[in-house]
């Protein structure tokens, strides 16, 4: 009993030392600083967990923007977390939204595209970034080229701009005897072009498309606000540009036999860049990720063509030129973030003054695309055009269609829908009003379902 009495007596002398050290001036040294032990007068630092679908190895865009973010704060730190190692951006989000039914803390989220970042903030998920915006007098319109809006609020600032164009291998265009397309093209020519292209030399194509839900109708995804839904809310398969690209594809599968079927795609299953980096497709439209991804990358695409850049088509003769479809990732603040203001401190700099940094096209309307295009090509000049990529990016015309006032957290599910009635159309052969009737009718459905 007595060594118990003497232990707690001692106890008492050096609990009221330490307190009487920590608030008095007396000449007692400062308490360094420390994370997250609450000390009175000491520096805590936040750490915020981010999540993406890369691996978080250096070399990765946005590994650069954490790494010079972590070197110029010093009360909030950015730590990484890998979800998986094949930069799968679904199933990163399958297990993020496991993560998130069971409590567990997340800050920042990486989504690779809109319809991700409206879904999330449907289901609830996500935390509205405008009280972010407004604090820092931010007007997003003005500074992003992509503004994801649900229920009248913003859930994602744009990290890069995905800009959407052709690609096309200028070997192949000068044995053609053809031209590089100018802005005022439409998707008749695109389809006389491929079909040129595939007649100029034996065992070549003249076009590819793969099986993203964009080639179930580019025209979707550059003249209309939401691709799948009309301003009113209602489906908008019904639109004439759906009958137009369908036959479009059905042309020049059989009777052009310019592309490869899209049957043939499905039983390849194989990378969207292999056909055209191998030289035996001629032209591909694609979005920029193309270039580091495949376009800049000899190691595993060695080759002895140079490519370069035409805009999108327009959708007739009667639209006007350089209207375009600008997709790109986005990050997001989650619901179950402690430490929201310091996640938006990351936000804004990642996206803005640091965007850059990632080596791709910033979202951020004010960055300097050009310097950002010279630096990622660096002394590739031999591999891509780099006036021609000059001149599609950032030709005055350049525009997208706007900002929808509909969101739904099941844009990705009408997605699939129109996925869905392209491959029916192609792959059973039906004709289109069976295919618009399917697409309208599992559209519906969906609607219903969320009502």
């Amino acid at each position: 009993m007595k060594k118990l009495t003497t232990a707690v007596a001692l106890f008492s002398v050096l609990f009221l030392a330490a307190c009487g050290g920590q608030g008095g001036d007396g000449g007692a040294s400062e308490t360094p600083a420390s994370v997250g032990n609450g000390s009175e007068g000491a520096e805590e630092v936040v750490t915020l967990k981010f999540y993406t679908n890369a691996k978080g190895e250096p070399g990765e865009p946005m590994m650069k923007i954490v790494e010079a973010f972590n070197a110029q704060s010093e009360k909030v730190k950015v730590e990484h977390v890998a979800l998986v190692q094949n930069n799968d951006s679904r199933e990163m989000l399958q297990k993020l939204d496991v993560l998130s039914a069971s409590g567990e803390e997340v800050d920042v989220v990486l989504m690779n595209n809109e319809g991700y970042v409206l879904e999330r903030a449907g289901n609830g998920m996500l935390y509205p970034l405008d009280e972010f915006y407004t604090a820092n007098q931010i007007v997003p319109e003005d500074e992003f080229y992509r503004n994801p809006t649900y229920d009248g609020k913003h859930y994602g600032a744009m990290t890069d701009a995905s800009f959407w164009y052709v690609a096309f291998n200028e070997t192949h265009l000068k044995e053609a005897g053809l031209e590089l397309p100018s802005f005022d093209w439409t998707w008749d020519d695109f389809r006389a072009y491929a079909k040129t292209l595939k007649e100029s030399k034996e065992g070549r194509l003249g076009a590819y498309f793969h099986t993203f839900g964009e080639y179930a109708n580019i025209i979707a995804y550059t003249d209309f606000k939401n691709p799948q839904l009309k301003e009113d809310g209602t489906l908008q398969f019904d639109d004439p540009s759906f009958e137009s690209w369908f036959n479009m594809r059905r042309g020049m599968e059989v009777e052009d036999q310019s592309v490869r079927p899209l049957a043939d795609v499905l039983a390849a299953k194989q990378h969207w860049a292999t056909d055209f980096m191998n030289g035996t497709t001629s032209m591909l439209p694609i979005a920029m990720y193309s270039l580091d991804e495949a376009f800049l990358n000899e190691e595993s695409y060695p080759r002895d063509f140079k490519i370069t850049f035409a805009p999108l088509p327009r959708s007739s003769e009667e639209t006007e030129p350089g209207l375009t479809s600008i997709g790109g990732s986005f990050l997001t603040i989650h619901k179950n973030s402690g430490h929201k203001e310091e996640a938006f401190e990351f936000i804004k700099f990642a996206t803005m003054e640091g965007a850059a940094l990632s080596g791709r096209i910033p979202g951020w309307k004010k960055a300097d695309g050009k310097a950002v295009v010279a630096e990622m090509v660096g002394d590739k000049t031999d591999l891509v055009d780099i006036d021609a990529l000059n001149a599609t990016l950032f030709d005055e015309r350049v525009r997208t269609a706007g900002s929808s006032v509909i969101s739904v957290p099941y844009q990705q599910q009408l997605k699939k829908v129109a996925e869905g009635g392209i491959n029916k159309f192609l792959l059973d052969n039906t004709t289109f009003e069976e295919a618009r009737q399917f697409m309208m009718d599992e559209g519906q459905k969906i609607i219903e379902e969320h009502k």
